[in-house]
């Protein structure tokens, strides 16, 4: 039996945006960061993935094995642990 052709699906692509149709947001990009995220700055890392995650199964299985501020502790160290320029200052 010989392989059928893929099906694509058409998309229409409207054509490139004017660059008044651009947000500043997406013109205005900061620069990457070089250092660790502050405590402050952690802080509201953890309060907001908070908020995104607290309906799930995950964080509610974790909050019941551990309890709410040690699930806060170890979501605050995996966001540690994903920020790349963690390793660049000692954090106090």
């Amino acid at each position: 039996m010989p392989d059928e052709p893929i099906m694509t699906k058409k998309i229409n692509v409207e054509p490139d945006a004017d660059e008044d149709d651009v947000p500043d947001w997406v013109k205005d990009d900061s620069p990457s960061r070089s250092t660790p995220y502050t405590e402050e700055e952690l802080d509201l890392l953890v309060e907001g993935t908070v908020k995104g995650i607290r309906d799930t199964a995950a964080w509610k299985d974790l909050v019941h094995r551990v309890g709410k501020e040690e699930a806060r502790r170890v979501l605050r160290a995996r966001l540690i642990m994903m920020d790349e320029n963690a390793a660049r200052q000692p954090r106090h």
